[in-house]
């Protein structure tokens, strides 16, 4: 069976075509006209064409959202939080995966603009920026997400604080000697080490971009201090590649070596791991928020980590910071 248009609508209700797309998309008809149309929406099982809607609108009713990796557990309730409030507001999202990869990065931001959603959500690096900030200047909202961009939306968590959160159960659990592990050379993880150092100067931390490398990177720390006590990772997707070497190594956690780590996780709570918790569900209703119902000058939400305080660091022995309220620290302008 053909799919039924709006023609067919029209002739079964008795009215033109232009009759029709008004009642449809909300326009001034009579009750009777409006009943009449929708009974033969209806008996046809008539579905709007959104391609069509959106071409006399000039845009259409999806968001676009470009991630970095969806192997990241960061992105599962980010995503949530941004569909929800989407679903709300009658919108659909589209999704990009980028696979870290820096021209793909570009390539799917420039993908978004020829589809012509109606906002853009990016969590990429910066190949992308250039093209975000084009698409912002001809009227598209856009917002970054996990870093603070000059003059555009941008959501982000307090990772200086995320660090000092990291250095501050250390301390009390009695560690004085910790490792880091990071994901490359992001302002996030920066930040993230930064405040890690405030709280336990002296701090070296390794680099790693994939599994086997974040393995050879905890070999080395072992190797390079034997008085290591700790390791922390500053990026989830690097969690279970990080856990697993310590464990091959023969070391026990805690007894040896404790472990934290960024990023809660389904199964983090049965290994007893210790992490700090980005509020990403309310991070992604926040970026949709900005697309759904603009504002007119550019806003940097910051949001603040918890602890989620388990048993991979030891026993506390002395008073822990208690965990920050996960709501918005501030909402500004950015620069």
């Amino acid at each position: 069976m053909r799919r039924a248009t709006i023609g067919d609508v029209a002739a079964r209700a008795g009215v033109s075509t232009a009759t029709v797309s008004r009642v449809i998309n909300g326009g001034v008809v009579s009750g009777a006209t409006a009943a009449k149309v929708w009974a033969a929406v209806d008996g046809l099982g008539y579905s709007p064409n959104a391609l069509t809607k959106s071409i006399f609108a000039g845009r259409a009713s999806t968001i676009g959202v470009v991630i970095r990796d969806l192997s990241s557990p960061f992105y599962l309730d980010l995503i949530r939080g941004v569909d929800e409030v989407a679903a709300a507001d009658g919108s659909l999202v589209m999704l990009g995966n980028t696979y870290r990869m820096h021209d793909r990065e570009a390539a799917q931001v420039r993908a978004m603009d020829e589809q012509r959603v109606r906002g853009l959500i990016v969590t990429t690096g910066e190949a992308a920026d250039p093209h975000a900030r084009r698409m912002a200047e001809n009227g598209t909202p856009c917002v970054i997400v996990s870093r603070t961009v000059p003059g555009m939306h941008s959501i982000s968590l307090d990772n200086v604080a995320a660090g000092q959160l990291m250095a501050a159960h250390l301390t009390a659990c009695g560690r004085s000697s910790v490792g880091v592990i990071t994901a490359g050379d992001r302002p996030a993880q920066n930040e993230r080490v930064e405040g890690l150092r405030r709280g336990m100067p002296g701090t070296v931390p390794a680099s790693a971009e994939n599994d086997a490398e974040a393995a050879a990177a905890v070999g080395a720390l072992l190797a390079s201090n034997p008085k290591l006590d700790a390791i922390a990772c500053m990026s989830s997707r690097l969690t279970v590649a990080v856990h697993t070497a310590l464990t091959a190594s023969g070391l026990s956690i805690p007894d040896d070596v404790a472990f934290l780590t960024m990023d809660d996780f389904p199964w983090a709570a049965a290994l007893g791991i210790t992490v700090v918790v980005q509020p990403t569900y309310e991070m992604g209703r926040k970026a949709a928020e900005l697309v759904v119902d603009p504002v007119d000058e550019p806003a940097a939400v910051v949001f603040e980590p918890a602890l989620a305080v388990r048993t991979s660091c030891g026993e506390v022995s002395a008073p822990d910071r208690e965990p920050a309220d996960l709501s918005p620290r501030r909402t500004g302008h950015t620069e």
